[in-house]
């Protein structure tokens, strides 16, 4: 993956993550949004890191879209 100058990428630990199935979805759906580069999905860990490009898109709209496909995005600090 070549990542763009303004490429950043932002990790969230998500709920109701549990099989297979979810990891698939979320990574579907992200993929198909502007801006977004790489989409990783821990299922041990219950996380999502995204590699996006952030003149296209915000933190907020990627937590917003997974929290529209069912699952709680929780913000590490």
């Amino acid at each position: 993956m070549v990542e763009a100058k303004n490429s950043v990428s932002m990790s969230t630990r998500v709920g109701g993550l549990s099989d297979e199935g979810g990891k698939k979805e979320i990574e579907h759906n992200l993929m198909q949004v502007d801006g977004v580069q790489d989409v990783q999905v821990s299922l041990d860990e219950k996380k999502v890191t995204v590699n996006f490009d952030q003149t296209v898109i915000s933190n907020d709209y990627i937590l917003r879209t997974l929290n529209s496909l069912g699952y709680s995005p929780y913000i590490e600090y």
